[in-house]
């Protein structure tokens, strides 16, 4: 087993278990205990995981992350700004990402364009996006259904999206701070990656309960191009952003 496919075995060890010790890992994966380390090095490198003494285990929550019928809920007048905005982004004959998110959401309520190709791995965006665009095609990513968040998730949804090339991918988070763009669950790591890899612009949406938050899973702001928000920044995370050669808009302004 290569060390990529350890680190995917060891994250979906620790899903299910929460810790592990150094010898549970040893035993789980038959390698020695300096392979262990220096897998256990690249994880907290990546910011995976934490280490307690005698192993590692899941970074703990610094926000509770609500549900997501209470976030479609909250600051919906924030994030009807948001879609308007974002909805300035999209040109005709454009392939476009529509990421489960709820503010993400509110744009594909919004949009009303014909000649689109929009994807999305969000049932309730498939849902939204057909009812106004009848001229326009919506493609829904297969794999597992998750009855909670409305969404298709698992390896076969990220691999369908390397068939596609995005002229503009619209993504949600859980948080944004100086730190980087936060998360719940691991698997929204692997999804947007492979989204920014895949798309020409990225824009990220982010609502005012989003800003200073931090949640188990980080990404880097490269890949980035344009976060739309309804609240300025901290002058350290404006600056933060800019020097990464991200726009800005803020819609309150």
């Amino acid at each position: 087993m290569n060390q990529k496919d350890r680190l995917k075995t060891i994250l979906e060890l620790l899903e299910e278990r929460k810790e592990l010790s150094t010898e549970e890992l040893m035993e789980e994966l038959s390698v020695s205990k300096d392979t262990i380390r220096r897998d256990i090095l690249v994880l907290l490198n990546q910011e995976l995981v934490e280490r307690y003494r005698g192993g590692i285990s899941l970074p703990v929550m610094k926000e509770k992350i609500q549900t997501y019928t209470d976030r479609m809920i909250a600051n919906a007048k924030e994030k009807d700004a948001i879609a308007l905005k974002a909805i300035e982004e999209i040109k005709p004959h454009q392939v476009l990402f529509f990421d489960v998110s709820t503010t993400v959401q509110m744009i594909a309520e919004h949009l009303n364009h014909e000649q689109l190709l929009m994807v999305t791995q969000s049932v309730d965006n498939a849902f939204a996006l057909s009812k106004k665009n009848k001229k326009s095609d919506v493609f829904l990513l297969g794999g597992l259904f998750d009855a909670q968040s409305h969404l298709i998730h698992g390896e076969a949804t990220i691999e369908q999206l390397s068939t596609f090339l995005f002229d503009c991918a619209f993504i949600g988070a859980a948080g944004i701070s100086t730190n980087g763009i936060f998360y719940s669950e691991l698997t929204d790591i692997q999804m947007k990656r492979a989204v920014i890899k895949n798309a020409k612009k990225v824009c990220l949406v982010v609502d005012s309960s989003k800003i200073a938050v931090e949640t188990s899973f980080k990404l880097a702001f490269s890949g980035i191009d344009l976060i739309i928000s309804n609240q300025p920044f901290s002058k350290e995370l404006k600056n933060k952003l800019e020097d990464q050669n991200i726009e800005i808009i803020i819609t309150e302004e």
